[in-house]
């Protein structure tokens, strides 16, 4: 063997090893901090959405006021779908412009962009919703309530 060719085997043999035990690694993704459901996306839902989608007002059969009937959805079908907000309607429907008939919210004001990333990583995310945290619409609030 040529002394080269003897140098090069075992830095071959340790870069195939590292090689093998990345292909077993996750891919490496930017992170997106983790969303707080009720601390990001309650209020937001209730303040944006649960007016016209809750148990006395059910606009296209949406009912936000819990996770069963949120994840259910409306006439449509199901709103959320959990790890892919472009595939879920609730977050579709912010982005269209208000000359489309199913823009959401109804109101001239769109949600902020702010906003509309947190619920498209919380949808990325999975969706998650802890349980025994219900939704309440603002016509419900206490007068004293600020959000």
């Amino acid at each position: 063997m040529k002394p080269l060719t003897k140098k090069l085997i075992p830095g071959a043999a340790i870069l195939l090893g590292c090689l093998a035990a990345c292909a077993n690694c996750p891919p490496h993704r930017a992170s997106t901090p983790q969303v707080d459901f009720a601390q990001q996306v309650k209020p937001l839902l209730e303040s944006r959405c649960l007016e016209c989608h809750h148990w006395r007002y059910l606009c296209a059969g949406l009912n936000l006021e819990t996770k069963t009937l949120a994840m259910k959805g409306g006439r449509s079908g199901p709103v959320i779908m959990p790890g892919a907000p472009e595939q879920s309607l609730l977050y579709r429907v912010l982005l269209l412009g208000h000359d489309s008939p199913v823009a959401m919210p109804p109101t001239p004001e769109r949600v902020e962009a702010e906003d509309l990333k947190i619920l498209h990583d919380w949808i990325l995310q999975k969706a998650p919703w802890p349980a025994g945290i219900y939704l309440e619409p603002p016509q419900d609030w206490p007068s004293t309530r600020t959000n």
